[in-house]
Protein backbone atom coordinates (compact mmCIF):
# COMPACT_ATOMS: atom_id res chain seq x y z
CA UNK A 1 0.00 0.00 0.00
CA UNK A 2 3.36 2.12 0.81
CA UNK A 3 4.55 1.17 -2.27
CA UNK A 4 1.64 2.63 -4.33
CA UNK A 5 0.78 5.82 -2.52
CA UNK A 6 4.05 6.57 -2.83
CA UNK A 7 4.43 5.70 -6.82
CA UNK A 8 1.15 7.70 -6.73
CA UNK A 9 1.05 10.47 -5.26
CA UNK A 10 5.18 11.04 -5.08
CA UNK A 11 5.12 11.33 -1.36
CA UNK A 12 7.51 9.62 0.84
CA UNK A 13 6.47 7.59 3.64
CA UNK A 14 6.40 9.12 6.86
CA UNK A 15 9.09 7.50 9.40
CA UNK A 16 7.68 4.66 11.47
CA UNK A 17 8.48 5.10 15.02
CA UNK A 18 7.39 1.67 16.74
CA UNK A 19 4.84 0.83 14.03
CA UNK A 20 3.28 3.74 14.74
CA UNK A 21 3.29 6.49 11.39
CA UNK A 22 4.96 9.88 12.68
CA UNK A 23 2.62 13.14 12.13
CA UNK A 24 2.87 14.94 8.76
CA UNK A 25 4.17 18.19 9.20
CA UNK A 26 5.51 20.98 6.86
CA UNK A 27 8.94 21.02 5.98
CA UNK A 28 10.51 23.85 8.22
CA UNK A 29 11.66 27.15 6.54
CA UNK A 30 15.02 27.04 5.03
CA UNK A 31 16.11 30.58 6.29
CA UNK A 32 14.06 32.59 9.40
CA UNK A 33 11.58 35.21 8.55
CA UNK A 34 12.33 38.66 10.09
CA UNK A 35 10.59 39.96 12.68
CA UNK A 36 8.07 42.99 11.76
CA UNK A 37 9.56 46.38 12.24
CA UNK A 38 7.24 48.16 15.19
CA UNK A 39 7.06 52.19 14.62
CA UNK A 40 8.92 54.21 16.98
CA UNK A 41 6.84 56.32 19.89
CA UNK A 42 8.49 59.47 18.72
CA UNK A 43 6.06 58.49 14.87
CA UNK A 44 2.73 58.61 17.11
CA UNK A 45 0.54 61.26 16.83
CA UNK A 46 -2.12 61.45 19.42
CA UNK A 47 -5.15 63.67 19.39
CA UNK A 48 -6.92 64.60 22.41
CA UNK A 49 -10.61 64.54 22.36
CA UNK A 50 -12.50 66.78 24.95
CA UNK A 51 -16.22 66.05 25.32
CA UNK A 52 -18.26 69.20 25.02
CA UNK A 53 -20.96 70.31 27.20
CA UNK A 54 -24.47 69.91 26.20
CA UNK A 55 -25.95 73.36 26.37
CA UNK A 56 -29.54 73.42 26.83
CA UNK A 57 -30.54 76.67 25.89
CA UNK A 58 -30.94 76.39 22.94
CA UNK A 59 -33.48 73.57 23.56
CA UNK A 60 -35.09 75.08 26.37
CA UNK A 61 -35.57 78.32 23.80
CA UNK A 62 -37.51 75.98 21.17
CA UNK A 63 -39.88 74.43 23.84
CA UNK A 64 -40.40 77.20 25.48
CA UNK A 65 -41.61 78.66 21.78
CA UNK A 66 -43.37 75.35 20.77
CA UNK A 67 -45.39 75.53 24.64
CA UNK A 68 -46.24 79.54 24.02
CA UNK A 69 -47.49 78.65 20.79
CA UNK A 70 -49.64 75.54 22.19
CA UNK A 71 -51.06 77.87 24.44
CA UNK A 72 -53.02 79.87 22.14
CA UNK A 73 -54.78 76.74 20.45
CA UNK A 74 -57.79 75.11 21.20
CA UNK A 75 -58.64 71.17 21.62
CA UNK A 76 -59.44 71.07 18.48
CA UNK A 77 -56.26 72.30 16.91
CA UNK A 78 -57.65 75.72 15.52
CA UNK A 79 -56.40 79.38 16.62
CA UNK A 80 -57.65 80.46 19.72
CA UNK A 81 -58.42 84.08 18.01
CA UNK A 82 -61.74 85.05 18.18
CA UNK A 83 -63.83 86.50 15.14
CA UNK A 84 -67.16 87.85 13.97
CA UNK A 85 -67.86 87.71 10.73
CA UNK A 86 -72.12 89.31 8.95
CA UNK A 87 -73.02 88.83 5.98
CA UNK A 88 -76.13 89.90 4.24
CA UNK A 89 -78.64 87.17 3.67
CA UNK A 90 -82.07 87.06 1.70
CA UNK A 91 -85.08 88.92 3.43
CA UNK A 92 -83.16 91.20 5.33
CA UNK A 93 -81.32 88.86 7.69
CA UNK A 94 -78.32 89.18 8.97
CA UNK A 95 -75.50 85.75 8.83
CA UNK A 96 -73.99 85.89 11.66
CA UNK A 97 -70.76 84.02 12.80
CA UNK A 98 -69.07 84.18 15.36
CA UNK A 99 -65.67 81.77 16.13
CA UNK A 100 -64.17 81.20 19.95
CA UNK A 101 -62.85 77.85 20.27
CA UNK A 102 -61.08 78.72 23.49
CA UNK A 103 -63.91 79.48 25.00
CA UNK A 104 -66.50 77.04 25.06
CA UNK A 105 -70.04 77.15 26.37
CA UNK A 106 -68.82 80.97 27.08
CA UNK A 107 -72.36 83.19 27.01
CA UNK A 108 -72.18 85.87 24.33
CA UNK A 109 -73.46 89.43 24.93
CA UNK A 110 -74.96 90.33 21.34
CA UNK A 111 -76.10 93.54 21.34
CA UNK A 112 -77.60 94.98 17.60
CA UNK A 113 -79.87 98.67 17.37
CA UNK A 114 -79.93 99.01 20.91
CA UNK A 115 -81.41 95.74 21.77
CA UNK A 116 -79.19 92.78 23.31
CA UNK A 117 -79.89 89.09 23.52
CA UNK A 118 -77.33 86.46 24.21
CA UNK A 119 -76.33 83.22 22.94
CA UNK A 120 -74.85 80.23 24.58
CA UNK A 121 -71.92 79.17 22.54
CA UNK A 122 -71.37 75.19 21.92
CA UNK A 123 -68.94 72.77 22.51
CA UNK A 124 -66.93 73.63 19.96
CA UNK A 125 -67.01 77.44 19.87
CA UNK A 126 -68.15 77.73 16.57
CA UNK A 127 -71.54 79.89 16.64
CA UNK A 128 -73.87 80.67 13.63
CA UNK A 129 -76.88 81.99 13.12
CA UNK A 130 -79.55 84.13 11.08
CA UNK A 131 -80.48 87.59 13.05
CA UNK A 132 -83.48 90.29 11.57
CA UNK A 133 -81.74 93.31 10.69
CA UNK A 134 -83.47 96.38 12.31
CA UNK A 135 -81.99 99.14 10.32
CA UNK A 136 -80.38 99.77 6.57
CA UNK A 137 -77.02 99.81 8.13
CA UNK A 138 -76.77 97.44 10.78
CA UNK A 139 -74.49 96.84 13.66
CA UNK A 140 -73.43 94.13 15.71
CA UNK A 141 -71.66 94.05 18.56
CA UNK A 142 -70.45 90.38 20.56
CA UNK A 143 -68.59 90.84 24.02
CA UNK A 144 -67.34 87.35 25.49
CA UNK A 145 -66.60 86.34 28.91
CA UNK A 146 -62.72 87.35 29.03
CA UNK A 147 -63.92 91.08 27.68
CA UNK A 148 -62.99 90.52 24.23
CA UNK A 149 -65.51 92.61 22.08
CA UNK A 150 -65.89 92.13 18.41
CA UNK A 151 -67.65 94.31 15.83
CA UNK A 152 -69.62 94.02 12.77
CA UNK A 153 -71.36 96.10 10.55
CA UNK A 154 -73.06 95.60 6.88
CA UNK A 155 -75.68 97.55 4.59
CA UNK A 156 -78.87 95.73 4.33
CA UNK A 157 -80.89 98.09 1.62
CA UNK A 158 -83.91 95.55 1.68
CA UNK A 159 -84.07 96.04 5.08
CA UNK A 160 -86.62 99.39 3.92
CA UNK A 161 -88.95 96.93 3.07
CA UNK A 162 -90.16 95.32 5.93
CA UNK A 163 -92.18 96.24 9.23
CA UNK A 164 -90.19 94.35 12.09
CA UNK A 165 -91.35 95.13 15.62
CA UNK A 166 -88.42 93.79 18.56
CA UNK A 167 -89.11 92.95 21.84
CA UNK A 168 -86.09 92.43 24.15
CA UNK A 169 -86.65 90.86 27.59
CA UNK A 170 -84.34 90.51 30.12
CA UNK A 171 -83.75 88.27 33.15
CA UNK A 172 -83.92 84.57 33.84
CA UNK A 173 -87.48 84.43 33.31
CA UNK A 174 -87.93 86.22 29.88
CA UNK A 175 -91.85 86.06 28.00
CA UNK A 176 -92.67 86.01 24.93
CA UNK A 177 -93.29 88.25 21.92
CA UNK A 178 -97.91 87.76 20.73
CA UNK A 179 -98.46 88.10 17.19
CA UNK A 180 -101.91 87.93 15.71
CA UNK A 181 -102.60 88.78 12.45
CA UNK A 182 -105.06 87.79 9.29
CA UNK A 183 -103.40 84.75 7.22
CA UNK A 184 -102.85 86.96 4.08
CA UNK A 185 -100.13 88.98 5.79
CA UNK A 186 -97.04 87.59 5.40
CA UNK A 187 -95.11 87.90 8.83
CA UNK A 188 -93.87 85.63 11.81
CA UNK A 189 -92.11 86.07 15.03
CA UNK A 190 -88.28 85.18 14.84
CA UNK A 191 -86.62 83.77 18.52
CA UNK A 192 -83.24 84.97 19.60
CA UNK A 193 -81.04 83.57 22.53
CA UNK A 194 -81.39 82.37 25.95
CA UNK A 195 -81.64 84.11 29.09
CA UNK A 196 -80.67 81.42 31.71
CA UNK A 197 -80.03 83.84 34.99
CA UNK A 198 -80.54 87.52 35.65
CA UNK A 199 -77.40 88.73 33.26
CA UNK A 200 -79.35 87.11 30.26
CA UNK A 201 -81.55 88.49 27.76
CA UNK A 202 -83.95 87.37 24.53
CA UNK A 203 -84.91 89.13 21.31
CA UNK A 204 -88.24 88.20 19.71
CA UNK A 205 -89.01 90.21 16.16
CA UNK A 206 -91.87 90.30 14.34
CA UNK A 207 -91.10 90.56 11.26
CA UNK A 208 -93.30 91.13 7.84
CA UNK A 209 -92.47 92.20 4.04
CA UNK A 210 -94.11 95.21 2.55
CA UNK A 211 -94.52 95.30 -1.02
CA UNK A 212 -97.29 96.39 -3.33
CA UNK A 213 -98.61 93.01 -3.25
CA UNK A 214 -99.13 93.38 0.53
CA UNK A 215 -102.68 92.98 1.35
CA UNK A 216 -103.76 95.65 4.02
CA UNK A 217 -104.90 94.57 7.56
CA UNK A 218 -103.91 94.62 11.26
CA UNK A 219 -101.32 92.97 13.30
CA UNK A 220 -103.10 92.72 17.10
CA UNK A 221 -98.84 92.56 19.26
CA UNK A 222 -98.79 91.79 22.39
CA UNK A 223 -96.92 90.33 25.31
CA UNK A 224 -97.03 86.94 27.40
CA UNK A 225 -94.92 86.83 30.79
CA UNK A 226 -95.01 83.87 33.73
CA UNK A 227 -95.03 84.70 36.79
CA UNK A 228 -92.61 83.16 38.69
CA UNK A 229 -90.57 83.96 42.52
CA UNK A 230 -88.20 85.48 40.64
CA UNK A 231 -90.37 88.41 39.63
CA UNK A 232 -93.51 88.11 41.08
CA UNK A 233 -92.84 91.15 43.24
CA UNK A 234 -90.11 92.80 41.07
CA UNK A 235 -91.52 92.79 37.85
CA UNK A 236 -89.84 92.24 34.29
CA UNK A 237 -87.77 94.77 32.46
CA UNK A 238 -88.23 94.80 28.70
CA UNK A 239 -87.22 96.94 25.64
CA UNK A 240 -88.70 97.72 22.27
CA UNK A 241 -87.67 98.86 18.37
CA UNK A 242 -90.14 99.26 16.23
CA UNK A 243 -89.25 99.87 12.37
CA UNK A 244 -91.86 100.30 10.23
CA UNK A 245 -91.81 101.81 6.55
CA UNK A 246 -93.63 105.38 6.77
CA UNK A 247 -93.20 105.79 10.45
CA UNK A 248 -90.39 106.73 11.85
CA UNK A 249 -87.63 104.20 13.69
CA UNK A 250 -88.92 104.59 17.89
CA UNK A 251 -86.94 102.29 20.39
CA UNK A 252 -88.37 102.64 24.46
CA UNK A 253 -88.25 100.85 27.68
CA UNK A 254 -90.90 99.37 29.82
CA UNK A 255 -90.82 97.99 33.08
CA UNK A 256 -93.86 95.97 34.06
CA UNK A 257 -94.94 95.94 37.53
CA UNK A 258 -94.80 91.92 39.58
CA UNK A 259 -98.77 91.14 40.23
CA UNK A 260 -98.30 89.88 43.55
CA UNK A 261 -96.83 86.22 44.86
CA UNK A 262 -99.78 85.12 45.02
CA UNK A 263 -100.34 84.59 40.79
CA UNK A 264 -97.22 82.37 40.87
CA UNK A 265 -97.66 79.93 38.21
CA UNK A 266 -100.14 81.77 35.95
CA UNK A 267 -99.20 83.53 32.76
CA UNK A 268 -100.37 87.09 32.03
CA UNK A 269 -101.70 88.31 28.38
CA UNK A 270 -100.45 92.31 28.82
CA UNK A 271 -102.52 93.34 25.82
CA UNK A 272 -102.02 97.07 24.67
CA UNK A 273 -98.63 97.53 25.61
CA UNK A 274 -97.37 97.44 21.68
CA UNK A 275 -98.76 99.67 19.35
CA UNK A 276 -100.49 97.70 16.47
CA UNK A 277 -99.12 97.60 12.92
CA UNK A 278 -101.14 98.61 10.58
CA UNK A 279 -99.92 96.88 7.15
CA UNK A 280 -101.02 97.85 3.65
CA UNK A 281 -99.20 97.84 0.46
CA UNK A 282 -97.89 100.65 -1.62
Amino acid sequence: MTAVLTAWFGIAPPTLADGVPAAITPPLPRASLPSPELPRESEFTLTQFKSAKATFDEPQRAVAGIVARQANISNFGTACGPSLSMTVAPDAMLAVRVSAPCLPYDAIWFEHEELAFTVPMPLTGELAFLLPALDTDAELTATLSDGTVLNARNHVPDARNFARVALQWSGADPGELVAKAPRVLDGKVIHLGQSPDANGAVLQVFSSRISDQTASGVVRLSMRAPVTAANCGSGQVARVRRMVPGEPTSIYGLILNGPGCGAIGQSLQLNNVLQDLKLSGN
